[in-house]
């Protein structure tokens, strides 16, 4: 009887700790974290004459099986001119490599790198970069400075203490211990 306790406490605490072996973190949460601040920081980041502004973002973690974030975002950057405004609307995809901070307890995006730029101004829509430079601005500054998520939650308390591997599956992040890296 003994025996048979002690197998049934063990297996529940097997199955306990793997409960806890990870922590994931899934697209509509990241995009959420992601669109907050960036809605946060343009208005510090705007320069001068030039505004910019985000209408909407949508964010796709592991597209085609890739180790890559996608970001659609869409907005516009605008030059206000003493008597006028001058528009320009632009769809920006743009792709980057999550990372996982250990110290800072975080996942950043980095490497970013503009695949596709889209603008209409002025009755002209194409492709032009260098309208979709200062948006690609605002979206460097936040993206290589500052957490795209933290890992605060207080059920997870754990990843703070241990090495932690980033994974990426189509629609999240899984974040595991990884103790031969």
């Amino acid at each position: 009887m003994f025996r048979t306790l002690t197998l049934a406490l063990g297996a529940l605490l097997l199955s306990a700790c793997a409960g806890v072996s990870q922590y994931s973190v899934s697209e509509s949460e990241l995009e959420k974290a992601l669109y907050t601040q960036l809605e946060q920081q343009a208005p510090t980041l705007t320069q001068g004459l030039v505004e910019t502004r985000i209408d909407d973002l949508n964010l796709t973690i592991g597209p085609d099986n890739r180790q890559v974030v996608r970001l659609d975002i869409r907005g516009e950057t605008a030059i206000n001119a003493i008597v006028a405004r001058f528009p320009a609307m632009l769809d920006l995809q743009i792709e980057g490599r999550p990372v996982y901070d250990r110290q800072k307890n975080a996942i950043f995006i980095r490497d970013l790198n503009l695949l596709n730029s889209k603008v209409n101004a002025f009755g002209y829509q194409g492709e032009v970069g260098i309208a979709s430079a200062g948006m690609m601005q605002l979206v460097r500054a936040v993206l290589e400075n500052q957490p795209v998520y933290r890992l605060d939650d207080g059920r997870y308390r754990w990843v703070k203490n241990v090495p932690l591997a980033l994974d990426i599956v189509p629609g999240r992040l899984v974040l595991s211990p990884r103790f031969s890296d």
